[in-house]
């Protein structure tokens, strides 16, 4: 245990380091991006940092910037007239695009001091004000249609970037179209507190894949594989959005059926209800409660071709990100079989603890990608499976078990 929590110290701080050092030239980028940024300023990291190098601490322009969610705003031009030309100025030959989150078809332009939301799959042009009068037209994340960048800040939600926290489903939007892929990579075999192995890295790896499509702004398909080490199951599954916060609700809610089977979808079928009940703690956090219900779930085994009996698994779990950078999150998550035929108690050492687990999340820039280090003492990210702990396996599922995996997630389009 006292090398685990060196290790983890040393870990921890250099990811702590890693983070706190160095500029953001992304967000200069954002900055030079603006048709109204002054163009002495475009190519500067003292734009943000009293630093002219670009570490350390931000000026006011810059912690204003970052309090805005890194978005150029007409108050952001207002507030520093002079790190942007006057909206009127003769110089400025473009006019200001604001992108409307969870669209992939429309933007605001402001030309002339009106805003104009263009859509470019119906070829159509209108004004903000008439289209706030249409009666919540075509609900398509507008949810700035009278008041822009600055409603959307006001609302203080939380915007997660990946499907899943560590193993729990988040309630990501996925609007019209678009269409995400996840890759998990566990390593849930060896002795964790063994310093040589870094956390099992040097064990068999249990990697999962998974795609999710929207078929709606409010409606998901989606399926994944996971290994043989798992049974090679295949999950196909459903989801709604049933209320969502990014569009004024008070928290979001999102509820999915799975179907999975294991030997490529030959046998030993379970099928899972699920809830993610999402509500933000300001901007920067998010918390998450996930009711589980399976039927004919089994336990976990190496064999995909061995026939088990079924039972009805009922789980809850909980979890939370919280942003300590504007792309950087802190991850922390626990699953708990709350039946106990469900903990399968004579097989391997049974479940007796919580699958849980903490991890680092960095998105991008985009907020398109994203890649979590993660700690955890469960190998499966099924709807089923990811409640199970390695215990079944005659592994240590305590913080003495916690290994090391990885979570990355990309919206393709």
């Amino acid at each position: 245990m006292t090398n685990f929590l060196k290790l983890l110290l040393i870990v921890s701080s250099l990811s702590l380091l890693s983070l706190s050092a160095g500029a953001r030239p992304e967000y200069l980028k954002l900055f030079a991006a603006d048709p109204f940024s002054r163009p002495e300023w475009k190519q500067k990291c003292s734009t943000c940092h009293l630093n002219s190098e670009g570490s350390g601490e931000r000026n006011a322009f810059g912690k204003a910037f970052a309090e805005a969610g890194f978005q150029i705003t007409p108050e952001l031009r207002r507030r520093f007239p002079d790190r942007f030309l006057p909206e009127g100025s003769a110089q400025d030959a473009k006019p200001a695009v604001t992108f409307i989150e969870g669209s992939d078809a429309e933007a605001i332009v402001e030309l002339n001091g009106k805003r104009f939301v263009i859509n470019t799959r119906t070829k159509s042009v209108r004004e903000v004000e008439a289209v706030a009068s249409n009666e919540k037209t075509e609900a398509k994340g507008i949810d700035e249609t009278t008041q822009g960048t600055e409603r959307r800040e006001e609302t203080r939600v939380y915007h997660p970037v990946d499907v899943r926290v560590i193993n729990l489903p988040t309630a990501v939007y996925i609007p019209k179209g678009s269409l995400w892929a996840d890759f998990t990579h566990r390593f849930p075999f060896s002795e964790p507190t063994n310093k040589g192995e870094l956390f099992g890295l040097d064990s068999l790896a249990v990697p999962s894949f998974g795609l999710t499509y929207g078929v709606t702004d409010r409606i998901q398909v989606g399926a994944s594989r996971s290994s043989t080490t798992l049974g090679r199951p295949i999950l196909l599954f459903a989801g709604a959005n049933i209320v969502n916060e990014q569009k004024g609700d008070p928290l979001s809610l999102m509820a999915r059926v799975g179907l999975e089977g294991r030997d490529n979808f030959q046998r030993n079928f379970t099928t899972s209800f699920e809830f993610t009940i999402a509500r933000s703690i300001t901007r920067h956090a998010q918390l998450y409660l996930v009711p589980t219900v399976s039927l004919g779930d089994r336990p976990l085994s190496g064999d995909p071709t061995r026939n088990l009996p079924g039972e009805t698994a009922v789980s809850l779990g909980v979890g939370g990100a919280f942003n300590i950078r504007p792309s950087v999150a802190l991850l922390a998550e626990a699953n708990y079989r709350l039946n106990e035929k469900s903990r399968y108690l004579s097989i391997g050492e049974g479940i007796r603890r919580p699958v849980f687990g903490f991890g680092i999340q960095k998105a991008s820039a985009s907020r398109r990608h994203a890649f979590s280090l993660v700690f955890t003492n469960g190998p499966g990210t099924t709807i089923a499976q990811r409640s199970m702990t390695r215990a079944l396996f005659f592994s240590e599922d305590s913080f003495n078990g916690l290994t090391i995996g990885f979570n990355l997630s990309r919206r393709l389009f």
